[in-house]
């Protein structure tokens, strides 16, 4: 035991004197390397202040420099300083990742609802008592509401039967009119009915008197629609011009009597409270022949027509038409009902 432990005394003691060698050099060299970092620090430092770089930061380990810039063009500039001093051996720049912006978040789009373009199509029918009912589209609540309302004024309560939707695709063109003419003519009807549709208003059937039918004529015309056709037949009217006295003839000829220009005086003046129109109907009796009779009624038709222009009628508010002896209000069996079928009517038709 004695002889081996002399044995590998001499390589212990050659491997204690190495490392004691390297601890002594190791301590020898770390203040030098820290003073190379030091002064590549404090030159770099310099270099970078001078020329306008302050904000970037230097550290070196040995001879390795590592730059902490802010943006990429400012780490060109500043490695280029860097790199040309005096015992740099390596330098490299560190420039911090900007991250995108996210994308706002898009906010979905509300789809917005489309802007009404069909007008309304509303139809007011009126009964006899004045009873209303109403049907078909109209934009929204309050248009219904407004409507119904213009007509239980109109009519009076419980006498409105609502059967309006409503639909936003349409318009509220032409409603308020449509109300204020409902109130023109709801108490004074006993079969009307009103249609509001597109651009156009159309008035069909029976009011009671002439000046309910020029309410009806001045209210739809009022209603905002470019177009307004009136058919209303007028029971005042009618009936006036069914107890005129009968529009006589010279016999056999187009010249009124005196009696039968009275009647078309008359007739004239029934005419100008409204503005129905009219269609004038020429009779005859069987006498003569059936052509013959045809021309003369036709003729004496349109001689009524020019006498009523005259005394200041529309000449688009009346028609003539001749019918000869085809249409006999009685018999021709005597004189006397031959001369009750020389007659002239007037027929209202709108």
């Amino acid at each position: 035991m004695a002889n081996s432990e002399r044995r590998f005394s001499p390589l212990v003691g050659v491997t204690v004197a190495v490392l004691g060698l390297a601890g002594v050099l190791a301590a020898q060299h770390l203040p030098v390397r820290e003073r190379i970092q030091d002064d590549l620090t404090r030159r770099s430092e310099q270099a970078l202040q001078a020329a306008g770089l302050s904000s970037v930061r230097v550290s070196f380990i040995g001879r390795d420099g590592t730059l902490q810039v802010a943006t990429a063009a400012d780490a060109d500039r500043a490695l280029a300083i860097v790199r040309a001093l005096e015992g740099v051996r390596v330098a490299e720049a560190e420039v911090p990742a900007v991250a995108e912006p996210a994308p706002a978040p898009s906010a979905s789009p509300t789809a917005a609802a489309p802007a009404p373009t069909s007008p309304p199509e509303v139809t007011a029918t009126v009964a006899g008592g004045g009873r209303i009912t109403l049907s078909g589209r109209v934009p929204d609540e309050t248009a219904k509401s407004q409507l119904v309302k213009a007509a239980t004024d109109a009519a009076g309560a419980g006498m409105v039967d609502d059967q309006l939707t409503v639909d936003p695709s349409v318009t509220d063109k032409g409603l308020d009119g449509l109300g204020r003419l409902l109130a023109a003519v709801a108490k004074h009807s006993t079969d009307l009915t009103v249609q509001l549709r597109g651009d156009k208003i159309e008035v069909t059937g029976t009011v009671d008197t002439a000046a309910t039918a020029q309410e009806v004529d001045a209210a739809a015309k009022a209603a905002g629609v470019t177009d307004v056709s009136i058919a209303v037949k007028v029971t005042e009217v009618e009936q006036a011009l069914g107890d005129l006295k009968a529009v006589t003839f010279v016999d056999d000829k187009t010249v009124l009597t005196p009696a039968g220009r009275a009647a078309l005086a008359r007739a004239a003046q029934v005419l100008a409270t409204t503005q129905v129109k009219v269609r004038i109907e020429g009779h005859t009796d069987s006498k003569g022949t059936a052509a013959s009779n045809l021309t003369l009624s036709r003729a004496r038709a349109k001689v009524v027509v020019d006498f009523l222009v005259k005394q200041g009628i529309a000449a688009d508010r009346l028609t003539a038409v001749g019918y000869g002896e085809t249409r006999p209000a009685v018999p021709n069996t005597t004189e006397a009902n031959q001369a009750i079928n020389r007659r002239v009517e007037f027929i209202v038709v709108q």
